[in-house]
């Protein structure tokens, strides 16, 4: 009787750990499951400081800066195109292939200043000759054809460019971001910042 009451006594206390075992499991799956998703925060433009200063550009400056720029980047490379800012529009010009021949295409953005410093340039109309071809289409050539700037994304689903100064600002000394973009008197602001650092 003695043998039997302690095989009972073990088999309480087995019985006894498995559910506490499981009750702790079953709280820590619970935890993490729980536990609120951590949701990438978008990175902040620069805040305005002694080691920073703004710079004011009209279309004609833009565009100088722009040419420069692709003329550089392009350089050697057979398919070429232009970025120039209007009096309404942002345009960028260049050739796509369409039933075998090359044809040359406008599409006019609106550029937008993001929260960020960044600019998100909208697609608002397609010029292509005599041919009514989809934005899609053309952009989506770009994307792929095109010898684009690593801090330049295409997205030929939304229909817009996205110039991420924030990224560009990485392999440079100095940050640079957007602080006013008005196509219609012509104006472009940007801020200029030092790092901390030096940068240099």
């Amino acid at each position: 009787m003695k043998k039997l009451g302690q095989k009972r006594n073990y088999w309480k206390w087995a019985f006894w750990g498995l559910v506490i075992v499981l009750v702790l499991t079953g709280g820590f799956i619970y935890s993490r499951v729980t536990a609120p998703v951590t949701v990438p925060t978008e990175v902040s433009a620069p805040a305005k400081t002694a080691n920073s200063f703004e710079v004011t550009l009209n279309r004609k400056q833009v565009n100088a800066l722009s040419s420069n720029y692709l003329d550089r980047l392009l350089k050697g490379n057979n398919i070429k195109y232009r970025f120039i800012v209007g009096k309404e529009y942002a345009t960028v010009i260049g050739t796509t292939k369409f039933l075998g021949s090359k044809v040359q295409f406008a599409i006019n953005f609106i550029p937008e200043r993001q929260t960020n410093g960044n600019v998100l340039l909208r697609a608002k109309g397609l010029s292509v000759g005599r041919l009514n071809l989809p934005i899609k289409y053309v952009m989506g050539y770009i994307k792929k054809q095109y010898k684009l700037p690593n801090w330049v994304y295409v997205d030929q689903k939304k229909q817009t460019i996205l110039l991420d100064l924030n990224k560009y600002s990485k392999n440079h000394a100095l940050h640079y971001s957007a602080e006013q973009i008005d196509i219609k008197n012509g104006q472009f602001r940007f801020l200029i910042s030092i790092p901390k650092n030096g940068g240099f």
